[in-house]
């Protein structure tokens, strides 16, 4: 029996309780604020695009989504998606739907579903940022999103456990799945399906390493022209292929070791690299204690203009740890859904669109500081402040990694990368499954060679450095919290080690101007606040401190620096 994998990067998320029918309305239909759009390098084609098009992500079928309840709020688990911290989307033509933006629909690849929409996630969710002041709303595209994948994962698990364990609650969740498949439910005497035992024993989950056996992928081009089988099931074979589809998500969840008593990542951070560990690896399963920021994407480096393969290499990740955006958005298809077998590398990712996402990151931009929502920046102020900030921060900021022992920040980021995954550091262990996906992804989609060549470096590299990477600051102010593991607030705390706080509101989008950063006392608080708590294991915000970084500068000193900072 082939195990297949759904690789959790972030925190596995899956399914939750049900309702009525798939309905006709966008997921959302919430007034929303009037939001502009920070101009950083993309037109409104390209935008919507990105914020939808499909990697290879297949979570659930769109019917279960769309007729799912939440456990928590009692009501459609679609409506008030900003409970976790998503940006909300108009229905179009790459959005039929109305989802949340990083949500993607598309048909699967998985030819055990074939036909069947699917949902999923792109680079969109945790890569589109947006600020608040004064009741003025700014999207920035690329900017770190503050979305809590955690909260998303537990609440869908718990409302899953939960459908499963009330015949009734599921029998509803199943009459809207055979729906999608064109079983249709008799008229009449549904009750009698409630005793059914295969229904009965929806609770019957136990943890296991695998799903589907019979898994098979069929190309990209083939499942978007592929049709629901024409050939309508019976509704209690739907019902009963249904609830071994569930049950089989579900255990499969429950088999990733994704916590395990670690520290909470919240609105905006992620452990990708302890979850993949954990769920590809969870014989060797370790504590997840490295949460980092989501990063901001402008400024990113294409691997393919390398000049050879042992010319300069364009390091990514907070320590430099692979010269691949496309194995490293492999990976992250893999955490957010993309069903894939170990063995023969057949997969659900669609690399084509990985590639179309990693083109339009590089057209991005850094967003110019929105001084007619911020206030204007004091341009002399700022002159002054940029020789501070040459003497003092540009040297480092150039893209350099830097010791630890030199930084002082929050060692456990760098560490963990390369922990051993039995006799093997964890970046030899994973890099032979990406290249094998890469490779057997290539070939299913039919992308030649000469095209490959411009997708990705001559030579690919996975490494643990130990160190952290100083990138550029353009743009630095649309990117709170700050250090790798966002453990202070603003900028001024990054100036003002003595006032960092231990405690802190994360996840409240409205904006602080002078501070440069998100508000974050108790006042700010919103529905997808959070406390980060610097005590914990990895979000430790001491460092980057001392006469060297500038915090020792006096205070008018640091008030030119902060101004010039939004210039960038």
């Amino acid at each position: 029996m082939r195990p297949l994998h759904v690789l959790a990067a972030a925190s596995l998320v899956w399914l939750t309780g049900c309702s009525g029918e798939k309905p006709n309305r966008p997921a959302s239909t919430a007034a929303e604020p009037a939001v502009v759009y920070s101009a950083n390098g993309w037109s409104e084609p390209e935008r919507a695009e990105y914020y939808h098009l499909p990697e290879g992500s297949e979570l659930m079928p769109y019917a279960l989504l769309a007729n799912l309840t939440s456990v928590k709020t009692g009501r459609p688990f679609l409506e008030g998606m900003d409970r976790f911290g998503f940006l909300p989307d108009n229905a179009g033509p790459t959005n039929p739907y109305g989802m949340p933006i990083g949500l993607t629909v598309s048909l699967s690849r998985n030819t055990l579903s074939k036909g069947r929409q699917m949902v999923g996630f792109n680079c969109a969710a945790c890569h589109t940022g947006q600020i608040a002041y004064r009741g003025k709303h700014l999207r920035i595209d690329g900017a770190p999103a503050l979305i809590d994948l955690q909260g998303y994962q537990m609440d869908f698990k718990a409302s899953l456990e939960a459908a499963l364990k009330d015949p009734k609650k599921l029998l509803a969740l199943l009459v809207a799945l055979g729906r999608d498949q064109k079983a249709q439910p008799p008229a009449e005497n549904m009750d009698r399906y409630a005793s059914d035992p295969a229904l009965q024993a929806g609770a019957d989950v136990k943890s296991k390493p695998t799903a589907d056996p019979k898994f098979h992928s069929i190309s990209s081009k083939t499942a978007d022209a592929a049709q629901p089988s024409p050939a309508a099931l019976s509704f209690r074979d739907s019902m009963k292929s249904n609830i071994t589809f569930l049950k089989a998500r579900l255990a499969y969840v429950n088999h990733g070791k994704l916590i395990l008593d670690g520290t909470e990542p919240g609105p905006g951070r992620v452990d990708a690299f302890g979850a993949a560990r954990n769920f590809l690896f969870s014989d060797h399963a370790m504590k997840m204690q490295s949460p980092v920021s989501f990063p901001f994407l402008w400024n990113v480096p294409d691997p393919a203009q390398q000049s050879s393969p042992d010319g300069e290499v364009n390091w990514i990740h907070y320590d430099g740890n692979t010269n691949s955006i496309l194995e490293r958005n492999i990976g992250q298809a893999l955490g957010m859904g993309a069903v894939f077998d170990p063995q023969t590398f057949e997969s659900t990712l669609r690399i084509g669109n990985l590639h179309r996402l990693e083109s339009l990151t590089r057209k991005l931009t850094p967003p110019k500081w929105p001084a007619e929502m911020l206030g204007p920046i004091d341009q002399a102020k700022a002159a002054k402040g940029e020789q501070i900030f040459k003497n003092k921060c540009e040297g480092c900021h150039q893209e350099r990694l830097l010791p630890l022992m030199e930084l002082g920040t929050d060692p456990n980021r760098a560490n963990s990368f390369g922990q051993l995954v039995g006799n093997r550091p964890f970046p030899q262990a994973i890099a032979p499954l990406l290249q094998g996906l890469k490779k057997r992804a290539f070939a299913d989609d039919g992308i030649s060679e000469q095209l490959q060549a411009t997708m990705d470096a001559k030579k690919v590299f996975w490494r643990s450095t130990g160190k952290y990477k100083a990138r550029r600051l353009q743009g630095i102010w649309a990117t709170a919290p700050y250090l790798h593991n966002g453990s202070v607030p603003t900028l001024y705390h990054l100036l003002h080690p003595e006032q960092r706080p231990a405690r802190f509101f994360v996840g409240n989008r409205e904006y602080d101007p002078e501070k440069i950063g998100y508000q974050s006392d108790v006042a700010g608080r919103g529905v997808n606040t959070w406390i980060l708590d610097t005590t914990m294991p990895g979000n430790s915000n001491i460092g980057h401190s001392g006469e060297k970084f500038g915090s020792t500068l006096p205070e008018e000193q640091k008030a030119e620096l902060l101004e010039y900072l939004k210039v960038l």
